[in-house]
Order: structure tokens, then sequence, then C-alpha cells
């Protein structure tokens, strides 16, 4: 309990100093792409400007996650087709996986039930678990496996296997922890925790399996209409 009010009192500060920063980058951004707009014959100083956009919107993208995380909206329910869902996801990122020497396969089950659930919440999971893999993966390429298929308790279940290095013992416990990340500077650590709480107020399940050198596997599973009306939310599995 009182991990969750010191957690609750960090996303209401992550909402406010969001909030009071996300009109001064849009300003600056506005006022750096007018620039950039007018100075196209002086090459130095497009680059310089092209410095400050693209980190400018990289810091917006970094507001856009807070807010996520500390604002979560609730799930707009319809009935989805989780296949569908996975593949225009990964349309969405094929490009840039196969730049990086990425081969990601499709393991997708026929006759798959729909389920009620929110696809661009789903979509949004689905993105991060395909994004958060090729990095693991890294520069030297490797392979991404993405399998749906029914599971127990009439769930059904998304798989994203990939031959990354895998993740450490004592890292593992704490991956779905906000802004807890093993990527440095290039990652906010809110991904997966805004990915959980996705799930969990669709009454599913986020897991993950992963050894040092072997990979990493998540589960993500999605009650049927009847559980995700009336079960009880799961907390992540960590193994």
């Amino acid at each position: 309990l009182t991990q969750a009010d010191k957690l609750a009192s960090v996303g209401r500060l992550a909402a406010g100093i969001a909030h009071e920063i996300n009109n001064p980058l849009t300003g600056v951004l506005s006022y750096a792409s007018l620039l950039r707009k007018r100075m196209e014959h002086d090459a130095p100083a497009c680059e310089d400007l092209d410095v400050i956009v693209r980190e400018t919107v990289r810091c917006r993208g970094i507001i856009r996650e807070l807010l996520d995380f500390a604002r979560p909206a609730a799930p707009a329910r319809k009935p989805m087709d989780l296949n569908e869902v996975v593949r225009r996801s990964v349309s969405v990122v094929m490009t840039q996986l196969s730049l990086n020497q990425v081969n990601l396969s499709l393991d997708l089950a026929a006759d798959l039930p729909q389920v009620q659930a929110d696809p661009n919440q789903i979509q949004q999971v689905v993105l991060n678990l395909v994004l958060n893999a090729a990095d693991a993966i890294g520069a030297d390429g490797g392979q991404i496996r993405a399998i749906t298929r029914s599971g127990a308790s009439n769930a059904i279940e998304f798989l994203l296997e990939d031959s990354g290095r895998g993740i450490s013992a004592e890292d593992l416990p704490r991956i779905f922890e906000p802004f807890f990340t093993t990527k440095g500077n290039h990652g906010t650590g809110l991904g997966l925790a805004v990915s959980w709480g996705i799930v969990e107020a669709h009454g599913g399940s986020l897991e993950v399996q992963s050894e040092p050198g072997q990979g990493t596997r998540f589960t993500l599973r999605l009650p049927t209409a009847t559980r995700a009306e009336g079960g009880t939310p799961v907390l992540p599995t960590l193994t």
C-alpha cells in the first residue's frame, strides 16, 4: 500500500510537470520548424535546426508517455480481432525491423474468438513489445516470433518471442516498474509500465520469461467478454 501511494504521488507529479512542459515544447517545435523552412539556403543552420526539431519531438514523446502513465484512458471496448491488431501493429514497424536486420514471423491461430477490448490500446501494447524486442536484439540482427492462440479459462493469448540478449535475474522483477529501464538514455522506463496498466484495465495479464543470452518471451492474455466484465485483474507474473 505504501508503494502504491508513492507511485500515485509520482503519477500526480508527472502529470503536472508534463502538462506544464508540453506547451512551451510545442512553441519551440513550431518556431524551429518555421525557421527551418526560412533558412533552407543555409545548410549549417539547417543542420542545427534539425537537431532542435528532432530532440524536441523526442521530448514530446517522453511527455506523452508520462501523461499515458499518469492519466490512463479508460478502454473503449468493442469486439476486437486480435489477429488483425497484430497484423496492423507489425505493418507499422516492418520497415524499421528490416533495416535493423530483424526477421519477424507471424504464427496466428485461425478462427480465434473475438474479445471486448480497445483495439488502439492493445495495438499500443503490441507495438511496445515488438519495439522492445527489436532493441533487445541489437544491431547484429535476429528473430522475433509473434504468436496468437486460445488460452486457458476462455482467454486468448499473444506471445512475442525474441532471440535477443535476455534479461538478467536481478532486472527481471523490476521491468514493469515505472521509470526502470535497461536502455540507458534511449529509454524512459514507461513503456512496459503503461502497457501493464492497459492490460490490467482489460482484466488481463502480462507475463515475461527470460534468461540472459536465451532471449525473452512476453505473454499477453486477454479474457473473453464475460471475464472482462466481471473478472478480477491479474497481476503480472515473472518467471
